[in-house]
């Protein structure tokens, strides 16, 4: 070992320099590999106890919360409530579109007499379903209480061209047919079905029409018309064309109607003791008064030697005026009353009736002559 002062030579053992006196210093030879190497040693000694500590801290760390989301069971119950939640809702939005909804919707809006309302949501279930008859019915019922008559049959005939049996579609429409007096699609309506139960409506909603004695036309003499019920209702009758249902224009049928000349329309209706109508029946009568006949006589004129009366038919109602001197008869000449004693000589006698309507026939002449022997 060298002395770091001098450089000289210090014996080994020696604790100064014998050159210059200076302590000795020990330092080794310096071996660049040995240092190296302990380098090394070191970095991996203190690897080592970084990685210790970092190990303890670890350990002395406290372990971090689970989130909830990592518990299998609450993804698989939260997924299970978002898919209920989704199928509640699509099941509310198919049932505020469905036809039930819709006819619930239309019915609660009728009990508020909001019929036009109620309406719409009908046809909006007609139109979810077509083949349906409820809403059809339904509408076809509103369509009627706001007077909208022809929409209402066509629901009510669609409904019964589907189901030829279905009764509230007929009862519709018998009460459409009666409020516009269309008895002709009344009949027709009825003669379509053999169902007790449809037929039965016809019983229950039709009061049977009044029965005419003597049937509209052309007649020369007065008519004496008597109307009837089978059912023993009242009769209501007009003479001048109005709807006798009406109030204010019928006259109560208590006795045979007169028809006289002229045209004469006679319209009759029978009434229920419920207050119910039925068809109106219409009859015209069209009476031409014709000019009365001449009358049979006996004898009717020739010669004549004794004395002989002359006897005159007269019918029933009529008036026969006479004269001999062969003037024109009128009506303040002699009555035929009783036969006529024939006069003598040569004489003319004229004579002419009146019928019970005051016409009166032509002239007719018979020669008489009667001399006695």
């Amino acid at each position: 070992m060298k002395c770091s002062k001098c450089g000289a030579e210090i014996r080994v053992g020696s604790v100064y320099c014998q050159a210059c006196g200076e302590p000795a210093q020990i330092v080794p030879d310096y071996n660049i590999l040995e240092d190296d190497f302990l380098v090394s040693i070191l970095d991996e000694k203190k690897k080592e106890e970084e990685a210790k500590k970092k190990a303890e801290v670890q350990e002395e760390k406290p372990e971090k919360p689970k989130k909830i989301w990592d518990d299998k069971r609450f993804r698989i119950g939260m997924i299970a409530a978002v898919i209920a939640l989704a199928v509640g809702i699509i099941g509310t939005l198919v049932f505020l579109t469905s036809y039930g909804h819709y006819v619930n919707k239309g019915l609660a809006l009728d009990k508020k007499e909001a019929y036009e309302k109620a309406i719409s949501y009908y046809e909006k279930a007609i139109k979810k379903d077509s083949e349906k008859s409820k809403a059809k019915v339904l509408a076809a019922d509103d369509y009627l209480r706001i007077e909208e008559y022809d929409k209402a049959e066509e629901l009510y005939l669609s409904v019964i061209e589907t189901d030829p049996n279905h009764i509230a579609a007929h009862k519709g429409l018998i009460t459409l047919y009666l409020t516009l007096g269309d008895y002709s699609s009344l009949m027709e309506l009825q003669n379509g079905t053999t169902n007790r139960k449809v037929l039965k409506l016809f019983e229950d909603n039709i009061v049977a029409a009044p029965l005419f004695s003597e049937k509209g036309g052309k007649f020369t003499d007065d008519v004496e018309l008597t109307l009837t019920s089978d059912d023993g209702f009242e009769i209501y009758y007009s003479d001048d064309g109005s709807d006798p249902s009406k109030k204010g224009n019928g006259m109560l049928y208590d006795q045979p109607i007169s028809i006289q000349e002229g045209t004469t329309t006679i319209k009759a209706v029978c009434k229920s003791d419920q207050g119910k109508f039925s068809q109106v029946i219409t009859h015209k009568y069209r009476i031409t008064y014709e000019t009365p006949e001449m009358v049979e006589v006996d004898p009717a004129g020739g010669s004549f030697t004794s004395p002989t009366k002359i006897t005159i038919n007269v019918p029933e109602g009529a008036k026969v005026f006479y004269t001999w001197d062969g003037s024109t008869p009128n009506e303040s000449s002699p009555q035929y009353a009783e036969p006529i004693d024939m006069m003598e000589g040569n004489n003319i006698l004229s004579l002419i009736l009146v019928d019970k309507h005051g016409k009166k026939s032509d002239v007719a002449q018979f020669n008489y002559k009667y001399n006695v022997d």
